[in-house]
C-alpha cells in the first residue's frame, strides 16, 4: 500500500507539470488556432534562465522564478509581434511548419549561449525528504501540486468569472463574431501568448530541480503536455489539467509495476486508445472542430 502512495505522489507530481505544460499549449490553441511546436523550447529557456538567475547570477530563489516568468513572458509577447502575427490567415500547415523550424533554431541558441553541458537548479527546500509514516514526501513535489492548485483554479475562476475571461473564451470560440461586439481579438491574442509563455516559465523553472537542464529538457515535456492535450480535448483547459494528471499518474504506475522502459510506450498507447474511443477527446470544445 505505502508503495502505490508512493507511487501516485510521484505520478501527481509530473501529472501537475504535465498540467502546466497542456494548459500553456491549450491557450494558444484555444484563443489562437494555432498549435506552437516551439512551446518546448519556451520551457527549456524557463530552466535555463532559472539558472542564469539563480546559480549563475546568485539571485534569491524566489527573485529568480519571478524573472524567470516575466522574461517568459516577454518572450510569449515578442512571438506575438514578429511571428504569429505575420502568420495570422496563413494556412494551419505553415504556421506549424514555421513553429518547428524556430524550436530548432532556439535550441541552437540555448546550446550557444549555454553550452552543450547538462545544469542544475537547486530546490527551494533542499533535497531532503519528510517522512509521512511510510511515504517520504519532498517538499519541492508539494511546492508543485500546491502551485498547481492554485494557478489552475485561480485560472479556471477568471476565465468563467471575470470579463477579461470571457472576452478569451468568445475569441476563442468565434474571433469574428467576437470582433463584431467590440472585443479587441489580437489583444486577447496577446494576452494568451503571454499568459502561455508565462505557465511554460514556471514549469521549466519547476521542473529543472528533478531533472537537469538541458537543451531538450523541454521536447520530453511538451510531447507529454501534447499527449494530454490530445487525451483532454483539443482547446480544452479543464481537459488540459485532466489529461495531465491522467498521462502522469498511468505512467508512474506503468513504470512501478510494469518497467520504467515502457511508460513512455504506456502512456503514448493511452492516447490511441482515448482517440479510438472519443476522437475529439475527454472534453471536446467547440474550438476542436475549427482545427
Amino acid at each position: 500500500m505505502s508503495t502505490l502512495l508512493q507511487v501516485l505522489f510521484s505520478g501527481a507530481t509530473m501529472g501537475c507539470v504535465y498540467a502546466f505544460v497542456a494548459l500553456g499549449f491549450t491557450l494558444t490553441i484555444a484563443a489562437a488556432g494555432v498549435v506552437n511546436f516551439a512551446y518546448s523550447e519556451w520551457v527549456t529557456y524557463g530552466a535555463y534562465l532559472g539558472v542564469t538567475f539563480a546559480v549563475i547570477l546568485g539571485w534569491p530563489l524566489w527573485l529568480a522564478l519571478t524573472a524567470t516568468i516575466a522574461a517568459c513572458v516577454l518572450i510569449g509577447c515578442l512571438f506575438q509581434l514578429f511571428i504569429f502575427t505575420p502568420l495570422e490567415g496563413r494556412h494551419f500547415l505553415t504556421t506549424v511548419s514555421a513553429t518547428i523550424g524556430i524550436a530548432l533554431a532556439m535550441q541552437a541558441l540555448a546550446t550557444l549561449v549555454w553550452g552543450p553541458y547538462p545544469l542544475t537548479l537547486p530546490t527551494f527546500f533542499g533535497a531532503g525528504a519528510v517522512q509521512v509514516g511510510s511515504i517520504a514526501l519532498f517538499p519541492h513535489n508539494l511546492l508543485i501540486i500546491a502551485l498547481a492548485i492554485v494557478i489552475i483554479g485561480g485560472l479556471q475562476l477568471a476565465m468563467t468569472r471575470t470579463s477579461l475571461g470571457l472576452k478569451l473564451q468568445a475569441t476563442a470560440q468565434d474571433s469574428n463574431a467576437a470582433r463584431l461586439m467590440g472585443i479587441r481579438v489580437r489583444r486577447m491574442r496577446a494576452l494568451a501568448y503571454c499568459l502561455s509563455a508565462g505557465i511554460a516559465g514556471l514549469s521549466g523553472f519547476l521542473v529543472a530541480p528533478l531533472f537537469v537542464v538541458t537543451n531538450t529538457m523541454g521536447f520530453g515535456l511538451m510531447l507529454k503536455g501534447f499527449a494530454a492535450t490530445i487525451v483532454g480535448g483539443w482547446g480544452s483547459l479543464k481537459g488540459a489539467v485532466f489529461g495531465g494528471l491522467l498521462v502522469g499518474l498511468i505512467e508512474a504506475i506503468g513504470a512501478a509495476y510494469l518497467s520504467s522502459e515502457y511508460k513512455e510506450t504506456i502512456a503514448f498507447a493511452m492516447i490511441v486508445l482515448v482517440l479510438l474511443v472519443r476522437p475529439k477527446g475527454l472534453f471536446p470544445e467547440r474550438i476542436a472542430e475549427k482545427l
